[in-house]
């Protein structure tokens, strides 16, 4: 049974610091980035929204491709996007340049959902983690009021006594090395993530 989530899934950087083809296309293992986490969203949720800047790069996926609607070209105006345009309440979202999305993590996230509570976001070592983090569709108000304040950054919107935090210990227990928050930004980042696809082959 698919969950009524949506899984959003932010792909409108500007490569800047691993310039070519776009990361989501990179290969880690046999697969692209944009097809590992396809595949695991495609299984847990019943909609799957990609937010990008050029949709024709995107045709034939089978998700919806949608743009930012606010200007700022920025992560914050990505989920804002991603919120706006699903049609369920709540919107797993992350980054496309993260090849080990981990379904159980995201079950686990799911299953936090509580009346009242607005962000689900796993607190790690180094802090939040917004970008692998549920979101419901109540926080659109606050993301807009913050992106026409030009205050992009997003945990500025949070709500202290409406967000709800997943402690170090509950991840490690379903992802030992944390692997479902590794991104990869840089060349050295993609090799990384190629041999770590290689340890679990």
């Amino acid at each position: 049974m698919k969950y009524d989530c949506t899984g959003v899934i932010l792909a409108g950087g500007t490569n800047s610091r691993l310039p070519g083809e776009k990361k989501t296309f990179r290969r880690v293992g046999s697969d692209m980035m944009l097809t590992r986490i396809h595949g695991v969203f495609s299984k847990l949720f019943k909609e799957v929204i990609i937010v990008v800047n050029d949709p024709k790069d995107f045709i034939g996926w089978d998700m919806m491709v949608v743009t930012d609607i606010h200007p700022s070209r920025c992560a914050l105006a990505g989920l804002h996007a991603g919120l706006f345009y699903a049609s369920n309440p709540w919107a797993y979202v992350t980054a496309c340049d993260v090849p080990f999305a981990n379904e159980q993590v995201i079950r686990h996230l799911i299953d936090q959902r509580e009346e009242g509570v607005e962000v689900i976001v796993p607190r790690t070592e180094d802090g939040l983690e917004p970008l692998a983090s549920l979101y419901s569709r109540d926080c659109i108000p606050l993301i807009e009021k913050n992106l026409e304040k030009k205050i992009l950054m997003i945990k500025k919107f949070f709500r202290k006594k409406r967000i709800k935090e997943i402690p170090v210990s509950d991840l490690k227990r379903l992802d030992p090395s944390m692997r479902f928050m590794f991104n990869v930004n840089t060349l050295e980042d993609l090799e990384t993530a190629r041999s770590m696809a290689e340890q679990t082959n």
